[in-house]
């Protein structure tokens, strides 16, 4: 799905972002993080609140992170849109002692800075819902994350 013309609008080059995607997945922190989506950025993605700004999504990935601490990805294809990026990937990690994985295709919207205004992700839940319901070790990282995401 590599596109010709890797500019994103008139700013910085959708192999760059790419590859700073890959780079958040390869270990996932608030840091690499901040290179991939803007301060104001919108999430938007299944079995989780819709949110903006970057302090708000991360938490959502670091619920996320506490749930699946080894999750990563990899990334298998991209192309460029009128105003950003598709970016295909699998997810992989542990849950409850086994492993688990999701294909998942990401929509980003693009800033003139190369930085995400909107991320919408497009993927099955049921494998994640699945392995969260027939896991019981994964029942206490789960009700802690959803308890913080009550209190916020």
């Amino acid at each position: 799905m590599e596109a010709p013309n890797d500019s994103v609008g008139s700013g910085p080059d959708a192999r760059d972002f790419v590859r700073r995607f890959g780079e958040f997945w390869s270990a996932p922190s608030r840091d690499r993080l901040a290179v991939v989506l803007g301060p104001d950025v919108e999430l938007i993605a299944p079995m989780t609140p819709r949110t903006r700004g970057f302090d708000h999504g991360w938490r959502t990935f670091a619920d996320l992170l506490e749930l699946i601490p080894d999750l990563g990805a990899t990334v298998h294809r991209w192309g460029r849109t009128d105003d950003g990026v598709l970016i295909e990937f699998t997810l992989a990690g542990t849950v409850g002692g086994r492993p688990i994985s999701w294909d998942a295709v990401d929509r980003f919207v693009v800033d003139d800075a190369g930085l995400a205004t909107v991320r919408i992700s497009y993927f099955d839940s049921a494998p994640l819902a699945f392995a969260l319901l027939s896991r019981p070790r994964a029942w206490m990282p789960f009700a802690r994350a959803q308890a913080a995401r009550l209190r916020r």
